[in-house]
């Protein structure tokens, strides 16, 4: 196993409670891409990766024909099931989708920057494995961060503290705050030293769970080639708030949606 993925399994093990109770749209980006996706075929087939708690079941599952949910976390899959019982959840790897005939779906979703969570490698695997199992003009939306996003080597914490009138969950709140602060402070110096950058892959630290995450961060540019070489035709590329990316994203954009769909045969 990659060590960034070792890193990862660990912070998404002792978060997932917080993942379990998540609910809603991301944001506008994610609206907009699921909105193109969902209208390009009524009642469509839908492969739903990594989907943590079921957060994004509840969006997709009620416009789908069929809805199949994975991850390849048991406890994720198991708190899935139990926010949306009637729902199809398994357990499985995004890098392998084997149990899945191919050209079976008509929507495959990746969301919250997931197909970030493994090495470059596995990352290639996935886009190949979601372009087997799309029938040909099926649509693959997912979100990656963006390399060139200016918190990256910021460093800062955005782990904030928020009022209470009430002293003890202020107590309580201010311990978590400076306990949070001081264990990012020492993932920061143990685990910076394992980033890695060149012409083509980047592997960085985000702050996420108190610099807990390693992510592959990518561009537009680079990622359009990454779907062409999988068998897919150049993507729509949204920023978190909506806004079509051109040929220049913003360093203030911390990661874009793609939409993009599995090119039919010449």
């Amino acid at each position: 196993m990659h060590a960034m993925e070792s890193i990862n399994r660990k912070a998404w093990t002792s978060a997932l409670a917080g993942y379990a109770k998540a609910a809603g749209i991301m944001d506008q980006g994610e609206a907009r891409a699921s909105a193109l996706a969902l209208a390009a075929c009524p009642r469509p087939a839908i492969l739903d990766l990594g989907v943590g708690g079921g957060r994004t079941a509840g969006l997709l599952a009620p416009r789908a024909g069929r809805y199949v949910g994975i991850d390849y976390l048991p406890d994720m899959v198991e708190r899935a099931r139990r926010n949306h019982p009637r729902l199809d959840f398994r357990q499985a790897d995004a890098r392998d989708l084997s149990v899945f005939a191919s050209g079976s779906f008509d929507v495959v979703v990746f969301s919250c920057n997931g197909i970030d969570s493994v090495d470059p490698e596995g990352r290639a695997a996935v886009m190949r494995e979601v372009g087997r199992v799309l029938r040909p003009g099926g649509v693959f939306v997912f979100s990656s961060f963006h390399r060139e996003w200016n918190g990256f080597p910021d460093r800062r914490s955005l782990r904030r503290l928020i009022f209470t009138p009430d002293p003890i969950r202020l107590g309580a709140r201010t311990l978590r705050f400076l306990e949070g602060r001081l264990v990012g402070a020492l993932r920061v110096r143990r685990l910076a030293a394992l980033e890695r950058r060149d012409d083509e892959h980047a592997v960085l630290l985000h702050w996420a769970h108190d610099f807990g995450l390693f992510v592959y961060a990518t561009t537009p540019d680079r990622c359009a080639a990454q779907l062409a070489a999988a068998g897919f035709e150049a993507p729509e590329v949204f920023a978190p708030n909506g806004r079509d990316i051109g040929a220049e994203a913003d360093a203030d954009d911390e990661y874009h949606h793609y939409l993009a769909r599995r090119r039919l045969p010449s």
